[in-house]
């Protein structure tokens, strides 16, 4: 009897071992927003699911490998909390992205090797471009104050295809006192011409107490491999100084005689209370012969309920120059007039 209770003891240890060393865990977001656009071909009321950020579910596992090495993975897929209908998985393109197509973990599929030697991932993955975005905007890439509105196709500071790239391999260095170093290629995958649609792209964060720094580089060759349609350099970062978060960032967009800009913004996150208060204004100038000046201003804040749980609210209002169209959006929509109002709940699990 006593032998039996030692080695099922030793059982239990072994296999507690075991299950510590490998792990899957569920997440997901909810998003519901009343969105209100107007100053566009008519006024638009409607209920968005992903107003601060799209509705998801996702799976994230990792494995102990020893020695300081891990294997993880991360699964995600978009869902819209509206109409339980699958999210589109590219660009907002659409009004809303849940009349737009849907891909099986559109969001999100890609497997990672860490360890000493800093990280490597591969798969579907967000660029170092829009990591570095929306880490600098205050509405962090989502409500309707988000910078992402004023570009030149009035869709992202970070066109559509440089958001999430497909058949991706992006390495970062270890951190070293703060700066980390990552580069980044998404292949075209076209038989024959190995440089067609091809994007590369390179970065190096600071992060380190109060302050962020990032510089991100992305270059995406044409679809014939000839040379580059689109060259992104974004410059920015935050500083909190406890009673004020400041953020700033500048980006350069080259490629075609039709693509040429500078976009600036200038942000603040405020803590009153519980809630934050977060305003930036956006300067879009438009290089080309068309001229397609904008500026943006923007305003909003959330409140915790809980840790999971927040309220928000957040307006925005775009001035378009010489013929300008931009569009007031939100992380989900492209929106269907130059300003906005959205109010909603978020619930993270």
């Amino acid at each position: 009897m006593k032998k039996s209770l030692l080695a099922l003891a030793v059982l239990t240890a072994v296999s507690g071992a075991a299950s510590a060393q490998s792990s899957v865990t569920l997440y997901g977001k909810i998003d519901l927003g009343m969105v209100y656009d107007a100053g566009g071909p008519g006024k638009s009321v409607r209920l968005d699911s992903g107003v601060t950020g799209g509705s998801r579910i996702g799976f994230k596992g990792v494995e102990d490998l020893g020695g300081g090495t891990k294997f993880s993975f991360q699964l995600e897929t978009g869902f819209c909390a509206d109409s339980a209908a699958g999210a589109s998985s590219g660009g907002a393109t659409v009004p809303n992205f849940c009349t737009g197509s849907n891909n099986f973990m559109g969001r999100q599929a890609h497997g990672d090797l860490t360890g000493s030697f800093g990280a490597l991932s591969a798969g579907r993955q967000y660029s170092l471009g829009f990591n570095n975005l929306a880490t600098i905007d205050p509405f962090g890439a989502g409500f309707a104050g988000q910078a992402n509105n004023v570009s030149a196709a009035g869709l992202y500071l970070v066109d559509p295809s440089g958001i999430r790239l497909n058949n991706s391999v992006t390495y970062s260095t270890p951190n070293t006192a703060g700066f980390t170093g990552s580069a980044e290629v998404a292949f075209g995958e076209q038989v024959g011409n190995w440089q067609g649609g091809r994007e590369t792209g390179a970065g190096i964060n600071y992060a380190s107490g109060p302050a962020y720094a990032g510089v991100t580089f992305y270059n995406q060759s044409n679809t014939a491999g000839t040379g580059p349609a689109k060259k992104v350099v974004t410059v920015g970062g935050t500083y909190d100084f406890g009673v004020v978060k400041v953020h700033g960032l500048g980006q350069s967009v080259t490629g075609t005689s039709t693509l040429d800009y500078r976009s600036f913004m200038v942000g603040v996150t405020v803590p009153v209370g519980p809630a934050s208060l977060m305003a930036s204004y956006v300067h879009h100038n438009d290089r080309t012969v068309a001229n397609f000046d904008a500026n943006q201003a923007g305003i909003g804040v959330q409140y915790p309920l809980s840790k999971r749980t927040s309220l928000y609210s957040s307006f925005a209002r775009i001035q378009n120059q010489h013929g300008a169209a931009f569009l007031v959006g939100n992380a989900t929509a492209t929106g269907t007039g130059n300003k906005a109002f959205n109010a909603g709940v978020v619930h993270n699990f």
